[in-house]
């Protein structure tokens, strides 16, 4: 090494060289350690789901005797979910991917071309960590989107927080008519509250998405990010927005028909009302394999209409049914979207430079 010292390196995966934990100060050969506090942040924000799931749960078994969930497990048809779990994967795939596609192709038409197939493949194989946590998908999701049409990261995180968005709006879009509607099913006044913050979200996040771009300060209009919204335009979201509501739709009525499979019988007025908001909390960063807070939610808003032990044993076998189902979903896409990663990767990163003739 010279007198500026020299960054070790180690072989990660897929033989990409990676920085090893420690550097070698300037001028010395001595070791120094990464630092300590950043180290205990970092695991401490890993960790925090899965502490908040198991309280959760704990609070769940200890109102509701494990012994009694167990048994309505029995009573009840897991295999019976089984189909309509499907239906529910493969039918919001075929739907969100032509959301995403439609926006994707407009706000990254500068990069390489999407095809529908490419956008498919892609949500499947990131959305199978979709249950653990619904941030990480989305940040595998802009990274394979900068890889595959080659971007850059900027143009490709706009596009996924535009898609993100659009992925709310359409749940307040979904839930404002289902919360009119079902509000008598709810408890006390959930079904009028939600309606209320329904309609305002949509509204709101429509306002940003279509006019945001157009009255940012310049500073910010000028930068990917923004850019990549101007670039879609108003018919394309409307599309985009209503197939992720027709999605909304098919979720709900698949839980709906599991539900009545298994020996839950909650109407559909109060699931479509309810679920919504059961959606929204699954998608908070507290969530580990949607485990915890969404059975919580569950017990909150459908208590009136079964058993709070038979609504947990439906809704631990339906959430680790259907994480189960997103696996087996996206783990024959996953090669593929590795190999995307991979070969739209930074050259320098890909392997380590040869060494000079008689270093």
């Amino acid at each position: 090494a010279g007198r500026g010292g020299s960054r070790r390196v180690a072989a990660g995966r897929g033989g990409v060289m990676q920085p090893a934990l420690h550097e070698e100060a300037p001028g010395r050969g001595d070791a120094v350690p990464s630092d300590p506090v950043a180290g205990r942040s970092r695991w401490l924000r890993r960790l925090a789901p899965w502490v908040a799931s198991a309280v959760v749960i704990a609070l769940l078994l200890w109102r509701y005797s494990p012994r009694a969930i167990a048994a309505e497990l029995a009573r009840g048809s897991v295999v019976g979910q089984l189909p309509w779990i499907a239906a529910i994967a493969v039918g919001a795939l075929v739907m969100m991917a032509g959301a995403d596609w439609l926006v994707f192709s407009a706000a990254l038409a500068a990069g390489r071309r999407l095809r529908a197939l490419d956008v498919a493949r892609g949500r499947a194989a990131t959305s199978a960590v979709l249950s653990v946590h619904y941030g990480l998908t989305a940040g595998g999701y802009a990274l394979w989107l900068a890889r595959r049409t080659g971007v850059g990261a900027a143009a490709a995180v706009g596009a996924a927080t535009y898609q993100m968005l659009s992925d709310l709006a359409a749940v307040c879009l979904f839930a404002l008519p289902a919360a009119l509607v079902g509000a008598r099913l709810l408890p006390g006044r959930v079904g009028a509250s939600a309606a209320l913050l329904a309609g305002a979200g949509v509204a709101g996040i429509s306002l940003l998405l279509l006019l945001g771009p157009r009255v940012a300060p310049r500073r910010w209009r000028g930068g990917r990010v923004l850019a990549a919204w101007v670039r879609v335009p108003p018919p394309v979201w409307a599309a985009s927005l209503l197939l992720r509501a027709g999605t909304l739709a098919l979720n709900i009525a698949g839980t709906w028909g599991a539900a009545r499979a298994f020996g839950l019988t909650i109407p559909f007025e109060a699931l479509a009302a309810g679920l919504p908001i059961a959606y929204l909390v699954g998608a908070l960063p507290v969530n580990v394999l949607g485990l915890g807070a969404v059975q919580a939610a569950w017990l909150a808003l459908f208590a009136a209409h079964a058993p709070g032990a038979q609504i947990l044993a439906f809704q631990f076998s339906f959430q680790l049914l259907s994480a189960l189902a997103l696996l087996v979903r996206g783990l024959p896409f996953l090669p593929g979207v590795l190999r995307d990663l991979e070969d739209g990767a930074p050259e320098e990163s890909r392997a380590p430079s040869p060494a000079a003739p008689g270093a």
